[in-house]
């Protein structure tokens, strides 16, 4: 279809044209349009615009967009002001929050599929402080972006086994990690 193009997984902030953006809603979904040329038409006798998808409206941050290539021709190569100078704190927070998603949640994924796996090997194994160390790496970003949200006190930091064996097993990490994994679902959700 002429709107599903590749976005971007860093939300900008929706350009501030008067006169050169619109939206156009498609399957539930606001896509932005900027407006190329307008040309009148004397056999029809009227004015014809030609316009751009340049991304697809945060749901979350009416102000923001997810960027597509098009935005990238027209808005970054002509030399134009980056429009993410003029973001405010809250849309600041949620491109931010974006960026950590999309640089660990596909290493969240796949330390949740392994420690599944491992899991079901040997539930009642001690962790060790490497794996720990390793887990709470891509864990504490993703903490600190949901902080402040009712079921932030649910994801804590993986505690490795001391010298006494006192410390999480395979089986505890493994509901850490679903915890984590569902207040990731609810997050996105709420802040798309």
């Amino acid at each position: 279809m002429w709107y599903s193009v590749m976005l971007s997984q860093d939300p900008v902030k929706i350009p501030d044209i008067p006169g050169k953006i619109s939206f156009v809603t498609i399957e539930e979904k606001e896509y932005v349009r900027y407006l190329l040329d307008r040309k009148y038409n004397p056999e029809k006798k009227y004015t014809e615009s030609e316009r751009i998808v340049i991304g697809r409206r945060s749901e979350s941050m009416p102000g923001m967009m997810y960027p597509n290539d098009n935005y990238e021709k027209f808005f970054l190569t002509k030399g134009e002001e980056n429009m993410d100078e003029n973001m405010t704190p809250e849309e600041e927070k949620f491109a931010r929050d974006n960026k950590t998603y999309g640089l660990y949640g596909p290493f969240f994924d796949a330390l949740y599929f392994e420690f599944r796996q491992q899991t079901r090997k040997r539930p009642d194994e001690l962790l060790n402080g490497y794996k720990a160390e390793t887990l709470n790496k891509v864990l504490r970003p993703l903490r600190e972006m949901m902080q402040g949200e009712e079921y932030a006190e649910l994801l804590g930091p993986v505690i490795a086994a001391d010298e006494d064996g006192n410390g999480m097993t395979f089986g505890d990490v493994m509901i850490l990690l679903t915890q984590y994994k569902s207040a990731l679902t609810k997050y996105r959700w709420a802040h798309r």
